[in-house]
């Protein structure tokens, strides 16, 4: 029964939307940034992880393989649907809560574009974004927008993938 439910669900994903499938292939120790609907016990929001540390926490946690991770990840970004998380592995798995920014949405209003001009130089590399919670929230943005960056380890600079 188990390989049947894979099996669809496998189907119903390879259909589904390539920008998620892309992302959640990606297992370099800087892989890409998800955005994902949380629910902890003082917390229920939106946080952002990097792919290669959601596999870890959802294979030291719940036994997932990477196949086993890959269709549950892209069912829970498809369907916005949340995940349910102690309250202490928030930050033990490298989740970052997301805080709304009025400067950043109003960057914004003028456009994509002009949006990654502001943050990104010609190079795709960040400017230099020194605040971790403005950082969060471009990235959320960047992911709305099926736009996926990660952190370079050497530089500790958010990139955005061509």
């Amino acid at each position: 029964m188990k390989k049947i439910f894979y099996l669809f669900l496998s189907f119903y994903l390879a259909q589904s939307d390539s920008f998620i499938q892309k992302i959640t292939n990606d297992f370099n120790s800087n892989s890409n940034f998800l955005v994902l609907n949380i629910k902890a016990k003082n917390y229920n929001g939106l946080a952002i992880i990097e792919n290669d540390d959601l596999f870890t926490y959802y294979q030291i946690t719940q036994n997932k393989n990477k196949q086993e991770y890959k269709l549950l990840t892209q069912e829970i970004l498809s369907k916005k649907n949340h995940i349910e998380i102690n309250e202490n592995y928030i930050e033990k798995w490298g989740f970052i809560k997301v805080k709304e920014s009025e400067k950043i949405k109003n960057k914004f209003k003028k456009g994509l574009n002009s949006f990654i001009k502001i943050y990104f130089n010609d190079d795709l590399i960040e400017k230099g974004i020194t605040n971790e919670d403005e950082k969060a929230f471009i990235i959320k943005i960047l992911f709305e927008n099926k736009i996926s960056s990660y952190i370079d380890d050497e530089t500790g600079l958010l990139i955005l993938n061509k």
